[in-house]
């Protein structure tokens, strides 16, 4: 007759604990088969700590522009910056004499595409001149340009969690206005280069104290929109956009001085949990993912009747109250297999074939009183053969799964690890032993 033994165990950066009965030396066999005898574990435990996401990304690429700020004790702060160019389009006012048209009016218009973060304080936007036209080039985060010290233009304005097709519109001054309007009917203002040499774009950062995130969209949904209308008898009224569609980049600076995550300055930089409240990060646009490390889990000592591992399951709960926050986690996030330079190395296999990756949906109880959440990884696989000692006990990567938008880029989430009471990481074990 086969004896099985369930053994459920708890990984949570703690000593493991469990319903105990009998001798606890581990190995020992289960005899009785009509007294289950549940054997608990001690000794392992899960490690994190928050490392650098060093690779930069393209910016320039994305249908929007990225503006705001986010700060916190824990991770310093992270300022996004918005720039472009606009571009001239053909209009019936070149070449044309003032006499035929009178100006009415100079208008930005920024397409509000997204918010992320506190919309129940102002947003305080500025727009500055750049001092050069952009370049047809391809741009990064960490990219910059120059532009003026002065604003041209403020407003404030309350973010919603979903805009639609909103416009955030600021009228130029008037004077500015005229002299382009001036330039246009001369003809002065005739293509994309000598419209570059009046209008060379526009810087966008944010002046609020809160911690939100505007994304403004380009093409057509934003630019420079002439309103004017005709002198003869039927004042006919008419405007002519000149859209963001070409150039385009946002910047994200990201400054941890002064916080537990100074120390971060290489690829080999960690914080550890302890130094962070508990907890760690996953923020891709603030350059930052978590380590996981079972530092005792290749030196397991099986059960002498070992007869395999049921299964391995990694939860991985974000410090999260409310739903409605309009701060949501990463859709997904993903596991990766790495050194001690914090490299990506190789993928982690899931579920018990491992022919899929170790890739977790964000997903919480709807039923629950409370808000229950997590990250849930299959590791059944991969965790066999870290017992079995069959394949290395490497650290692993938590970061982001597949390509992202800025949208995607700015989602954060942080992560109790296993000291806290909830809101914690932990992995359960559950093994079977028989003769």
């Amino acid at each position: 007759m086969t004896k099985l033994c369930c053994i459920g165990l708890l990984l949570s950066g703690a000593l493991l604990a469990s319903c105990q009965s009998g001798d606890l030396d581990v190995g020992q066999a289960v005899i009785n088969p009509f007294e289950l005898q549940i054997q608990s574990i001690d000794s392992v435990t899960i490690q994190t700590s928050t490392v650098l996401e060093p690779d930069t990304f393209v910016t320039s690429t994305d249908d929007n522009i990225l503006v705001g700020r986010w700060a916190d004790a824990q991770t310093g702060q992270l300022l996004a910056r918005g720039f472009t160019s606009v571009d001239y389009v053909a209009n019936d006012l070149s070449g044309a004499t003032q006499s035929n048209f009178r100006l009415d009016s100079l208008v930005l218009e920024l397409g509000y595409a997204f918010s992320y973060g506190d919309t129940t304080t102002t947003f305080d936007l500025s727009v500055y001149p750049l001092r050069a036209p952009l370049a047809a080039n391809v741009y990064y985060n960490s990219s910059t340009v120059d532009y003026a010290a002065t604003p041209l233009l403020q407003k404030s304005v309350l973010l919603r969690p979903n805009s639609g097709s909103r416009q955030i519109r600021f009228r130029l001054p008037d004077a500015l206005a005229q002299s382009f309007f001036a330039k246009l009917t001369a003809g002065d203002i005739r293509d994309a280069t000598t419209f570059a040499e009046f209008w060379p774009g526009f810087a966008f950062a944010g002046q609020s104290t809160a911690n939100a995130f505007a994304g403004f969209g380009t093409g057509t949904v934003s630019g420079l929109r002439l309103y004017y209308h005709s002198t003869d008898i039927s004042r006919t009224a008419a405007s002519v956009q000149f859209p963001v569609t070409a150039a385009h980049f946002s910047q994200l600076l990201s400054q941890r001085s002064g916080s537990p995550l100074q120390a971060l300055q290489n690829r080999t930089d960690r914080v550890s949990s302890t130094q962070t409240s508990a907890s760690t990060y996953v923020a891709v646009g603030a350059a930052l993912r978590t380590r996981i490390e079972f530092p005792y889990l290749g030196a397991f000592d099986k059960p002498e009747q070992f007869a395999g591992l049921n299964s391995a399951i990694l939860s991985i709960e974000p410090i999260r109250r409310d739903l409605r926050d309009n701060t949501p986690p990463p859709v997904q996030l993903a596991l990766y297999q790495t050194n001690s330079q914090n490299e990506l190395i190789a993928t982690v296999p899931a579920g018990a074939t491992g022919e899929t990756t170790a890739i977790a949906a964000y997903a919480y109880d709807p039923t629950a009183l409370e808000l229950t959440d997590a990250y849930t990884f299959d590791l059944t696989l991969y965790i066999g053969q870290v017992i079995r000692r069959q394949i290395p006990n490497r650290p692993l990567l938590l970061t982001l799964s597949g390509s992202q938008d800025l949208q995607g880029l700015i989602r954060r989430v942080t992560l109790g690890d296993g000291q806290r009471a909830t809101d914690r990481i932990r992995l359960r074990l559950f093994m079977t032993s028989g003769s």
